[in-house]
């Protein structure tokens, strides 16, 4: 060992050392709408599809949509399927989301939507929040 201070610099050096953040490869996108007089927020994840959610609020709780693939089908549609909800919502089986037309632009100023509460098909137009 010829240099004892090298060695513990470097030794200090890697263990004191913050541990790297990754950063988002992807952008957030926000965009609003009103279901059924419920808000309804979608956080659309472009660059990263999976990453993207959206969450209905109503009086009684919030249910929680999630996009079952990376990337819109050939149509330029994606689905999401209820992940998670109130007790309230869990007689709403079969609940879903798809967007509809995502390939048209990168960062559309809105986008359309079917939505199903279990029981009836509604269309719903989201609007991107600045």
């Amino acid at each position: 060992m010829k240099n004892p201070l090298l060695i513990l610099i470097l030794l200090v050096t890697l263990v004191c050392k913050n541990p790297a953040r990754a950063k988002k490869s992807y952008d957030l996108i926000s965009y609003k709408s009103i279901i059924d007089g419920s808000q309804a927020t979608l956080k659309l994840a472009y660059g990263y599809l999976l990453a993207s959610k959206i969450t209905i609020r109503t009086k009684v709780g919030e249910q929680v949509f999630t996009p079952l693939a990376n990337e819109p089908d050939l149509h330029g549609e994606l689905r999401f399927e209820r992940a998670k909800s109130t007790r309230k919502h869990m007689g709403n089986s079969g609940s879903w989301l798809t967007l509809k037309k995502l390939n048209d632009a990168e960062y559309p100023s809105q986008i359309k939507a079917v939505y199903r509460d279990g029981k009836v098909q509604k269309v719903v137009v989201f609007k991107q929040q600045n």
